[in-house]
Order: C-alpha cells, then structure tokens, then sequence
C-alpha cells in the first residue's frame, strides 16, 4: 500500500530514533521511551479532533491496564503545545507518554502532513505504528477514516506477534 509519507517508513524498516519533548517538558528519545520492548506510536491530530479522542479513550479504557503489566509502551505524538498536550493526556485519565511537535519540524521530517484542515494548520496523518523493540516497523494503520485506525484488539494481537518472537516467550524451568 502507499501511504502519503518518507518512502523509508515502511514495514521492517526502522522508525527514527527521533526526540521530542514529553507532556512535562523533559526531551524524551523514541528508543528510550520503548525500553527494548514493543510499541505504539499514535500520530494525532490535535486536541480539537474528536476522532482522535475517541480512539485515545478507547485505549485508556481497554489497554491503558494492560499496559501497565505487558512490558509493551504506548506513545502519542501531537503538534499540539506543551500546555495542551498535558491537558488533553490529564483529560483522557491516559498514564503513557504524549510528545510534543509545536514547530512541526518531525511533521515534515516524515512527510506526514495533513493540509486540508485551514483551522489548525498544518498536522499529523493520523497513523499508528506498531514498532517492534528495536523500532523496526511490524505494521502500519492509516487512521484517516476512523476505521482505518486500530482497534485495542488489533493492537494486542500486533503485540502479541511481536512478543512471540522473544525466545522467552514460553516459560523454560531454569533448573
């Protein structure tokens, strides 16, 4: 499929290691934000979108707990300014990282840019990447249409493929 995107960002090629500012202000790198453990990284649109709320509290509700137990990390990323990226992430109750682009400098990096919104400007396609540990691409969900965007089920069995890769998926008794 092709996406309106950089050309490099296909599945298994590897996402930048890019870095951006967290909802407290703190300089967060992709790579250490995942851990060395599979990811989603949501591309929003902005506070105003209320696709992206909904499919936001669709994940608080449905995988935010699980989260919290299966290692794998969740990150949104937005134009939207340090201020309003807190309030939206406070809003949705959300407890992963949400990232700030104001200047729209990784907008444009990656070619994601959506320009038929005159209102807010210039601002994410709203694709999801579920990224394995070491950033390489496993899929790609392109959320123009709501339902082109994951639904929690879908980002569990992604997950779920990537974590059944590790060798110690299945339980071996050390003794």
């Amino acid at each position: 499929m092709d996406y309106p995107m950089h050309p490099e960002l296909r599945p298994g090629s590897k996402f930048p290691n890019f870095e951006l500012p967290d909802h407290n202000g703190e300089m967060q790198k992709l790579s250490g934000l995942l851990r060395g453990f599979p990811g989603v990284l949501i591309f929003s649109r902005g506070y105003f979108c209320p696709k992206d709320r909904r499919q936001l509290t669709n994940y608080v509700t449905h995988l935010q707990p699980e989260f919290r137990v299966n290692y794998c990390h969740m990150i949104t990323v937005s134009v939207d300014d340090k201020y309003t990226t807190q309030e939206v992430r406070d809003g949705l109750g959300a407890d992963w990282t949400f990232l700030s682009d104001p200047e729209r400098r990784l907008l444009h990096e990656l070619q994601m840019v959506d320009r038929t919104d005159p209102l807010h400007g210039e601002i994410y396609i709203p694709y999801t990447f579920i990224l394995d540990r070491d950033r390489t691409i496993y899929k790609i969900y392109n959320g123009w249409w709501f339902l082109g965007r994951p639904t929690a089920e879908e980002i569990r069995m992604d997950l779920r493929a990537l974590m059944q890769q590790r060798q110690d998926w299945v339980y071996s008794d050390p003794a």
